[in-house]
């Protein structure tokens, strides 16, 4: 996959720019707060339809404009040529209050001109981005880290996104339903209709992201010792508190099954307490290096070598699934590594089609000696090239 034009319009600090990236790597340097973090937002956006750092779109359109429009162009070997556009206009007008949350916003998704869904694009155009928040992925809480797993699953595939949504539609339901019965405002005899759809989407996302896990764990071990050159393994165990977590099951409707199981057994209790205790919404991964879970026991720089290599790992299990490298997306990732580390990073990158990272310093990459990179410079949302 290459992304091979990009234009801005109105996006943030950019009123207007064209870039016509192509294969290999692409530096783009300069001071914070420049643009640098805008552009790899763009290219995400227009990937999944989706920003990586705003639930509020509206976040997205330039301070004092009213309209803002991504256009990406992608090369894949699998689709050919194609253009995805995404724009985003404000609905009302950004004033007091709605001013600071930046005003709501009405976003549309075009493909080759025809219009299209944020779920159509997954897995069109395959991207992976590192942004310094993906240490959050390691040290901070479940939360984050099912948002990991849900986020990627439903850009990868329309099938998990679907799942996931109609999981969360039942869950919330299902959630209604039990304050009510805690109440006296309904009865308990309502649950089971519920409860056998909670346990049914419940599977199909239980299935895919045991699969996932498994075959990220594959990619993700080598590389993190690559990262660190050291003996240490790096693993990732999918963990659920509900019914035997050491009871395997291999399909989608043994894990249906066990998942419907365990929340009859918690029934009472969710009652009780109003909500959900059991499923999927609940669940957590554990990291581990050397067989300790670095959320706890590990260093900073354990952490930010994992959430690195978690990356990295995606881009291969990506080639796998669609039989293409992923654009890969990094924000601001070398000046925090050492020497040892930026380097196995950069052999881990030359496979790759396509690069596209930031940096403050261009030295602090530790590119080799004539090494193939085109590097630009970002300062107030403008972009020069170096060439």
């Amino acid at each position: 996959m290459e992304l091979h034009a990009l234009l801005l319009d109105g996006f943030r600090n950019y009123a207007h720019l064209e870039l016509s990236p192509g294969a290999g790597m692409h530096i783009f340097a300069g001071a914070n707060a420049q643009g640098k973090t805008n552009l790899l937002e763009a290219v995400y956006l227009a990937a999944t339809g989706r920003s990586p750092r705003t639930s509020q779109e509206s976040e997205m359109i330039a301070w004092d404009g009213e309209i803002a429009r991504v256009t990406a162009g992608f090369d894949s070997a699998r689709r050919g040529a194609f253009t995805i556009e995404v724009s985003l206009g404000r609905k009302t007008p950004a004033t007091g209050s709605e001013a600071r949350r930046g005003g709501t916003a009405e976003k549309r998704i075009k493909v080759n001109g025809a219009a299209r869904s944020v779920a159509d694009l997954a897995g069109m155009a395959p991207v992976v981005l590192f942004l310094a928040d993906d240490l959050e992925v390691i040290r901070s809480e479940p939360a984050r880290r099912r948002a990991f797993l849900d986020t990627d699953l439903s850009a990868m595939s329309r099938t998990y996104q679907w799942a996931w949504r109609q999981y969360g539609r039942v869950l919330d339901q299902r959630n209604r339903l039990l304050k009510d019965i805690r109440e006296g405002q309904a009865p308990a005899s309502g649950l089971p209709p519920w409860d056998a759809q909670l346990a049914a989407f419940g599977g199909r996302l239980l299935e895919v992201r045991l699969r996932f896990v498994a075959d990220l764990n594959a990619q993700t071990m080598p590389i993190y010792r690559g990262l660190t050159a050291s003996g240490q393994e790096m693993t990732i165990a999918y963990c659920r508190e509900w019914g035997d977590p050491e009871t395997e099951a291999a399909g989608r409707d043994e894990l249906a099954a066990l998942l419907a199981d365990a929340i009859e057994e918690s029934a009472e209790e969710d009652i009780r307490r109003g909500t959900t205790l059991v499923g999927p919404h609940r669940d957590d991964l554990q990291i581990l290096v050397g067989g300790k879970d670095i959320r706890t026991f590990g260093s900073q720089g354990e952490q930010r070598t994992a959430a690195v290599a978690l990356r990295v790992a995606e881009c291969g299990l990506l080639r796998q699934l669609v039989d293409e490298w992923p654009v890969l997306l990094l924000d601001d990732i070398f000046s925090e590594l050492d020497s040892t580390r930026r380097a196995a990073l950069l052999g881990y990158l030359t496979p790759l089609t396509q690069v596209i990272l930031t940096t403050t310093d261009v030295d602090a990459v530790g590119l080799p000696s004539g090494a193939d990179a085109r590097v630009y410079r970002v300062r107030e949302g403008m972009v020069m090239s170096d060439e």
